[in-house]
């Protein structure tokens, strides 16, 4: 385990496609959470922007942002690590390098778990330094507004944020089965839009992929009560089940 598990570290981390994500999952948090608020509340907000950035004009400024920051963190870690995922498998096909899987002495279960290893420990130390970024970021802009509420709900963001990454990891499945990246991206894309709708008609509350995100803030406080330990339980066994089905099928892939 430990030779697949360099080999595939040695991989990701020098791939275009490693770097990228990384920005987008440590820096869009901060950014986009803290800044849009503040953006909201500053003089500069006129014209269009103004009308997409009122939401955001009233309430508490650490509330506001831990609230925006639900809905960031939900959408980045699904995208960021579901693209990730699919690059790190999906290359054996795109590349053509699946068949040197064969010869070599490391079964393709074991090759198949350190990947998936791989991206989720490089997706929760990104995650976790995005939350400390948040909060950093957030002290210095207003350091009242940083109280033990808004750390709470930040901390509830940064654990909402680990279940969408491991939601995003059975992309890999979609991988293996379309031999490629292209159709787990597309699958990355249509879940993300599937969500939106389903959310925006209030049928989200039992889907896997929507309910880290309801429970951290992304519908706003009155829906992020109303999610239980028993949705994101579900939203858990199915991240669960779907990553194994995910080595399985990659165990068991074949050449034609």
């Amino acid at each position: 385990m430990s030779t697949a598990l360099a080999l595939q570290v040695a991989t990701f981390s020098r791939s275009l496609t490693a770097r990228l994500t990384t920005v987008l999952l440590v820096a869009f948090p901060p950014l986009m959470s803290v800044g849009m608020v503040a953006l909201a509340r500053s003089a500069d907000a006129a014209g269009p922007s103004a009308a997409k950035l009122a939401p955001y004009r009233d309430g508490p400024f650490g509330e506001t942002v831990a609230g925006l920051a639900g809905q960031v963190v939900s959408v980045v870690a699904l995208i960021g690590v579901g693209f990730a995922v699919a690059w790190l498998v999906g290359r054996e096909w795109a590349d053509r390098t699946v068949g040197s899987l064969f010869a070599l002495p490391v079964d393709r279960a074991q090759i198949a778990r350190a990947k998936l290893l791989v991206v989720a420990a490089w997706a929760a130390a990104c995650l976790t330094l995005a939350m400390a970024l948040t909060a950093a970021t957030l002290a210095v802009v207003d350091p009242a507004s940083l109280t033990g509420a808004v750390a709470a709900q930040l901390a509830r963001v940064w654990l909402a944020g680990l279940m969408m990454a491991a939601l995003a990891l059975p992309f890999a499945w979609v991988a293996v089965v379309s031999k490629g990246y292209l159709g787990a991206a597309g699958a990355i894309v249509g879940v993300t839009a599937a969500s939106q709708i389903l959310a925006m008609v209030g049928a989200g509350a039992w889907v896997p992929y929507i309910a880290p995100a309801m429970w951290a803030g992304a519908g706003g406080p009155e829906e992020a009560a109303a999610i239980g330990p028993a949705p994101l339980a579900l939203a858990v066994a199915f991240a669960a089940v779907a990553t194994w089905a995910s080595v399985r099928a990659f165990a068991r892939a074949r050449l034609d």
